[in-house]
């Protein structure tokens, strides 16, 4: 494989100021993410004493998973106090959008990194959001249909939605299935195909809730890498998780307060504002089968749903007993995450970024580290039937990458038109505007005879233009397979109108290039960078 670096125009100033180190920006982080002297500091920052207890809880949660040499190594490595860079992901249909693999690859690249560079044992960990309970984020995936060049929506069809979170939920395998084969029918058969569909097929029978197969899928394409896993709604995670949760519930309004302080000062510098939210707890319980959002007021908390009233007292007991009922949001998870663990970095993607600007006081107030805060790395495929469409046209990549297809498809439309036919036609349009502009000029005094000739006009320019759409089209048709390419390369370098990786599912390129597509003897060794990488398998 080949692999390229892109200056990629970023249409997120946000990025850009990032880059720069901005001190403004700054002052919303606790580390300068582009000074090494940040990561000295985090690397000798001192433990805080739960690694062994994580790297049991770990070791327990993929004790169902055949571990590599690589990982059991690195399990050991945590337990004796090595610091991690981590980042995490919803746990989406078949891995979900590539992000999610480039984000686990910028983990892999950057603890490699910072091994070599600082000769520091660091391990590389994805943290799986299985207490999400947004089920329509994740239930969906993305395939291009090579054949009808357009991207075609693939779904897990049920008619009852989880209303918990998604480590809860246990799939109908029978529809899981049908996904996978509604996914694979889209796309060309290959020499990989078979050994593709029965690695899933394992995964989908062997496996029993949504985030597990989730979890088995990852390990299976990133376990050579000694990649650990942990999801956050794991019962024994919980357990370990009490002090700080039960420290969450006590200081609710300190965190509340902290957050919407820290909020407004990332407004007031020019941040849109990231964290939409009305709680004032930042937890949620689950009750009744459902995941519900905790609010507090009058002295007391209350289920969002079963409208259920607790007292402090009473949700410190459940926090004590049974901690596995309660359930980060937003604000309180990137707290949580990094109380666990003894983090130098946490990779994320744009909008995570933003939005961990408006937690550090949130942090402070839980005497909580907020560590490195950095982007993931941003990847494109370019195949060589691609290569080739690009080559044939004279189209730069990156410009596609950047900002469409469109214009040079119009340019293309533009090239096949007559340019006798567009002059005479926007000669005729004009001389139109201005007998128009005569005869309205002539009836000025009267407001009935002025609206009609103002009317008449709209519907005569209008017949212009629809003459102008329509031989447009027609030049399109006669040219339906270049139209095709160009559609083929828009939906494929900038998919919906942003980048490859936002959309398509890592599947396809496994389809065609293995199953081991993503592996280290396969996949291109990366230097983490903040610039576009192309990649050519």
């Amino acid at each position: 494989m080949d692999c390229l670096i892109a200056n990629i125009n970023e249409n997120d100033q946000f990025l850009e100021r990032f880059k720069e180190s901005e001190s403004l920006l700054n002052t919303f982080y606790q580390y300068d993410a582009m000074s090494p002297e940040s990561f000295k500091q985090a690397l000798n920052a001192p433990n805080n004493g739960r690694e062994q207890e994580l790297a049991s809880v770990i070791s327990n949660y993929m004790s169902d998973l055949e571990l590599t040499e690589a990982q059991q190594t690195n399990i050991d490595k945590l337990k004796k106090g090595a610091k991690v860079v981590i980042g995490g992901q919803q746990a989406g249909l078949f891995g979900g959008p590539l992000y999610t693999f480039h984000k686990i690859l910028s983990i892999v690249n950057l603890s490699r990194q910072l091994n070599e560079e600082y000769h520091k044992e660091v391990v590389p960990v994805f943290w799986i959001a299985g207490e999400d309970h947004d089920f329509d984020e994740v239930n969906h995936t993305y395939v291009f249909n090579t054949e009808k060049a357009n991207l075609y929506k693939v779904k897990y069809h049920t008619m009852t939605p989880p209303e918990s979170n998604v480590s809860r939920f246990d799939p109908d395998k029978e529809k899981m299935l049908e996904a996978l084969d509604d996914f694979l029918v889209q796309i060309p058969e290959t020499a990989h195909t078979n050994h593709l569909r029965q690695e899933v097929q394992y995964i989908i029978k062997n496996y029993t809730s949504w985030s597990d197969m989730f979890k088995a899928l990852l390990h299976l394409v990133f376990k050579e890498y000694g990649v650990l896993l942990i999801d956050a709604q794991d019962p024994k995670l919980r357990q370990l998780e009490k002090p700080i949760l039960k420290e969450m519930l006590k200081k609710h309004n300190a965190v509340d307060n902290a957050f919407r302080q820290g909020q407004t000062k990332t407004v007031e510098a020019g941040l849109v504002k990231m964290i939409q939210t009305d709680t004032n707890v930042h937890l949620f319980l689950h009750e009744d089968n459902m995941r519900q959002l905790l609010t507090y007021e009058d002295g007391h908390y209350c289920t969002s749903k079963s409208q259920t009233v607790y007292t402090l007292e009473e949700l410190l007991e459940i926090a004590e007993s049974t901690p596995e009922r309660f359930s980060n949001n937003v604000v309180t998870r990137p707290i949580m995450e990094e109380w666990l663990f003894n983090t130098v970095s946490f990779v994320g993607g744009p909008s995570e970024i933003k939005y961990w600007a408006e937690l550090k006081a949130a942090f402070d107030v839980l005497d909580v580290d907020m560590p490195i805060v950095l982007p993931r790395m941003k990847i494109t495929y370019i195949t060589k039937r691609i290569e080739k469409l690009l080559k044939r046209y004279d189209i730069d990549a990156e410009h596609v990458i950047a900002d469409g297809i469109d214009k040079e498809k119009d340019k293309f439309i533009r090239a096949h038109s007559s340019e006798k036919f567009l002059d005479e036609l926007d000669r005729l349009e004009a001389q139109q505007k201005e007998t128009y502009e005569r005869l309205a000029a002539e009836v000025k005094g009267n407001e009935d005879n002025k609206n009609l000739v103002e009317k008449n006009n709209q519907i005569h320019q209008s017949q212009y233009e629809y003459l102008r759409k329509r031989y447009f089209i027609n030049i399109e048709r006669e040219n339906a397979i270049s139209m095709k390419h160009f559609r083929e390369l828009n939906e494929t370098l900038h998919p919906m109108g942003g980048l490859q990786e936002r959309v398509w599912n890592a599947l396809q390129f496994m389809n065609e290039f293995g199953t081991d597509m993503f592996s280290p003897s396969t996949y291109p060794p990366l230097q983490y960078t903040l610039k576009q990488i192309i990649i050519k398998p």
